[in-house]
């Protein structure tokens, strides 16, 4: 088995043992929902252009390019400045304003905003550097 037959397979299994931990976890039903995102995710990986294919190098066939590589650490940067901008907002608000602790949903809600804007990031940083 050679090139991206390899590289499917692989990934099918990987999808399987996810699906399968998050059913042992949960439910039977999201165990498949993680499966079936995971697997969908990998079959869509090689076509974005986020990754450069080569279906040489088998189960190991997606790469990251010097041009990726540089979007990547922008979009992880970018993420990583806002949150800490975020996080520091809440600090002064709840230790001076609020005068209570912060509720963990809040730090939930910043980890949530924090992956959004790496995402929102890296899509317009490959939007404009296409």
């Amino acid at each position: 088995m050679t090139g991206m037959k390899s590289y499917y397979v692989s990934r099918a299994l990987i999808s399987i043992a996810f699906g399968v931990l998050f059913a042992a976890d949960s439910s039977w039903w999201t165990g498949i929902l993680v499966g079936t995102l995971a697997f969908a995710w990998f079959l869509l990986a090689p076509h974005i252009g986020r990754y450069s294919v080569h279906p040489e190098f088998g189960i190991t066939a997606l790469r990251r390019d010097e041009r990726a590589q540089v979007i990547n650490d922008k979009a992880a940067r970018n993420a990583f400045v806002i949150s800490m901008l975020a996080l520091g907002g809440i600090i002064v608000y709840f230790g001076i304003f609020a005068l209570t602790s912060a509720p963990i949903a809040v730090f939930k809600w910043l980890l949530i905003i924090g992956v959004l804007i790496y995402y929102v990031s890296d899509f317009w940083l490959r939007k404009a550097h296409s």
